[in-house]
């Protein structure tokens, strides 16, 4: 028999699902819903499990991972009852269920949020001053001689370090959970190849996003933002490999990618953002405070490697230096809360794909 849990829909309540009890099980958000086929119940099987408190079902339910919350089933929801904040909420929920030693819950909470994100911000803060050479170059801006090689190198590794280890096993959880739902079938080396390589594809150009009325735009300004902060990852890659002289390319290379991608990352960004602040859909209806850190971080992070670049050819590099210590905390809090935050869907999502393709 299966336990229920009585906390969990006033848990889902605070992560945005406040207008749930609003509704009487119609089936209007489920027939209106484009990814509501063969054995996917977008959003209406959701809404039962938290109405019941069956927090087993609901963090073994591919669901949440698979919505775009493009917002169509709450305009037409009958009752207001806001389903897609739901599957967001719900996202939010797993997100903490899976997480290692419930880390995340220092993510979500309000009041720990806000301690979280200051110790974070302090420690990095305090990393970098201490990594900081009195012996720079204030003639022209050069960060070698600002941060030498050596504290970046391990400081990188060991933030790399510990960010797959604790994604790995949080999508181990994730797996686990999955593969516990109803109607899981033994895996198949054939399938399986299938599955993950429709996976992969709907992850990189995520042609279901179409489906949705608004979805284009919103789909776009999702790929821009994914795509541009690989870009941005990558000339980070490009620029360690130069300066390690493990690739002999001119440096140019890498500010060409890096600010390339970031111009795609603010556009994709400047959408969002926008989308937010009109309120006018789902997207920014009920934005999560936990939404916005991450939209903030993100874009903080680009900007401030724009004005580093942009100090760096006025010729001011002491004011390059600074923003290069603000830049260097930016991504440091954004990095180091991959796993914890909404940035964890970048691999929970491909994950539930597989399986869902499965069943």
């Amino acid at each position: 028999m299966e336990m229920v849990n009585d906390n969990v829909l006033a848990e889902i309540k605070k992560l945005g699902a406040f207008d749930l009890e609003a509704c009487y099980s119609c089936g209007t958000c489920s027939a209106i819903c484009p990814l509501s086929q063969d054995a996917a119940s977008f959003p209406r099987r959701m809404i039962r499990y938290a109405m019941l408190g069956l927090e087993k079902r609901i963090l073994a339910a591919p669901e949440p991972w698979l919505c775009y919350y493009c917002g169509e089933c709450s305009e037409t929801c009958p009752r207001q009852a806001e389903p897609a904040a739901l599957m967001m909420a719900l996202r939010r929920f797993a997100t903490r269920k899976y997480s290692l030693g419930r880390m995340a819950d220092a993510i979500y909470s309000s009041l720990a949020s806000v301690f979280t994100w200051l110790l974070l911000s302090a420690v990095a803060l305090v990393l970098v001053l201490l990594a900081i050479d009195p012996g720079m170059n204030r003639r022209e801006f050069d960060f070698q001689s600002f941060i030498p090689l050596d504290p970046i190198h391990w400081a990188g590794l060991v933030l790399v370090g510990f960010i797959v280890l604790v994604a790995a096993i949080q999508v181990w959880i994730l797996y686990r959970n999955l593969r516990s739902g109803p109607g899981v079938v033994a895996l198949k080396a054939g399938q399986a190849a299938i599955s993950a390589w429709k996976a992969l594809g709907e992850s990189v150009v995520q042609k279901r996003f179409g489906e949705c009325d608004d979805g284009q735009w919103r789909r776009l300004a999702h790929m821009a933002v994914s795509w541009g902060f690989m870009g941005m990852f990558l000339a980070t890659i490009i620029i360690g490999a130069v300066d390690f002289n493990w690739l002999h390319w001119p440096r140019w290379v890498s500010l060409v990618v890096g600010s390339v991608s970031g111009v795609v990352c603010s556009l994709g960004l400047g959408y969002y953002i926008y989308l937010r602040l009109a309120k006018k859909t789902a997207v920014g209806k009920y934005s999560h405070p936990s939404d916005w850190v991450f939209l903030l971080l993100l874009a903080l992070s680009v900007l401030s490697g724009f004005v580093i670049v942009g100090f760096r050819f006025l010729g001011l590099p002491m004011a390059a230096y600074a923003a290069a210590v603000f830049h260097l905390v930016v991504v440091f809090d954004l990095l180091v809360t991959f796993p914890f935050s909404k940035f964890a869907h970048v691999v929970y999502r491909p994950v539930a794909l597989f399986l869902a393709g499965l069943k």
